[in-house]
């Protein structure tokens, strides 16, 4: 079986845009796909064209996300009413708070993720991720011919733009974590942009962006009571490094390493089409894959990114379960 995770990037998009994207996924003959960055104009567009190829079952995160919250805010309404049955100013006081929670300040509400596959899946609930903005995750069980597969599509936001962002990025981080550091029956898949890590040296070290806020060097000098944005930096250190290095423990292995090592350099993303030394490049996107799924290979598809069709190049897993 096949799996290809890419950021189609949100700021290339239109008719043409999403038909030649799909194409030139689909001459790679994947059985399952996960996009990031699918705008609800495009969404339409992108389900016709996977369908041509034999993709016929797909699920978003724009689509579940309402579909969750209707039915969220329909039982809390309830709880509501009966808790305050004579009291209007309390309950649109409620209503108010509860439409707060439901619609996060900066939440992109337009901007998701998709998976689809040539057999049949069967969606999770969106809302078993506590991240900040919760279009960035969506989940699946592939029925495929061997046995059921747990598929997680996330996409982590960018820090830039502000200590808001900063927040969100690693908050969105830490939900990943929670939701799958637990021992799980069927085997996983999680995949996506990530955001992170800022480097990998051949000798395995990984350096994340938030290693500057240990004032004190490593992990283990730094105080708990330190903090940075309301935090403690220890926070925002894990944040990164336990969805890296910590989901290993659960059965979540990065496939790429483990198939490779960290002496192959490599990148997903870069600020141009440059060649593979440019200092700036990043392995943002990344599969992690349960080992009773058997990957076989896993290499970065440059030639999306190479025709301009993102910044990010996608990335392939083979395996047999």
């Amino acid at each position: 079986m096949r799996l290809i995770s890419w950021n189609v990037d949100l700021f290339r998009s239109g008719p043409k845009s999403v038909e030649k994207k799909v194409e030139a996924v689909c001459q790679h003959s994947p059985d399952i796909v996960a996009f990031q960055e699918v705008t609800d104009r495009d969404l339409p567009l992108f389900r016709e064209e996977l369908e041509n190829y034999g993709l016929l079952y797909i699920v978003d995160s724009l689509a579940l996300v309402e579909i969750a919250r209707v039915a969220y805010m329909a039982e809390r309404l309830n709880d509501l009413r009966a808790r305050n049955p004579s009291d209007p100013f309390q309950f649109a006081y409620s209503i108010s708070r509860l439409s707060e929670q439901c619609s996060p300040f900066g939440e992109p509400k337009d901007l998701g993720c998709l998976i689809a596959s040539r057999y049949p899946l069967t969606p999770q609930n969106p809302l078993d991720f506590d991240i900040p903005w919760k279009q960035q995750a969506v989940s699946a069980v592939v029925s495929a011919p061997r046995g059921e597969i747990e598929v997680h599509n996330v996409h982590v936001p960018t820090a830039i733009g502000g200590r808001r962002n900063e927040i969100v990025k690693a908050e969105t981080l830490v939900g990943i974590y929670q939701r799958l550091a637990v021992r799980s029956a069927r085997p996983r898949i999680l995949c996506g942009d990530l955001h992170s890590p800022e480097a990998e040296l051949p000798d395995g070290t990984i350096v994340p962006f938030y290693r500057d806020i240990l004032q004190d060097g490593p992990l283990t000098a730094a105080s708990g009571s330190e903090e940075y944005l309301g935090r403690p930096r220890k926070w925002w250190y894990n944040a990164e490094m336990n969805v890296l290095c910590g989901l290993a423990r659960y059965d979540l292995p990065d496939v790429f390493r483990r198939l490779h090592g960290y002496r192959a350099r490599e990148y997903s993303w870069c600020p141009d089409r440059g060649p593979e030394d440019v200092p700036k490049c990043k392995r943002y996107d990344h599969i992690f894959a349960s080992a009773s799924l058997n990957p076989t290979a896993c290499w970065y598809l440059h030639d999306l990114r190479g025709q301009g069709l993102s910044d990010h190049s996608g990335v392939l897993m083979d395996f047999d379960p």
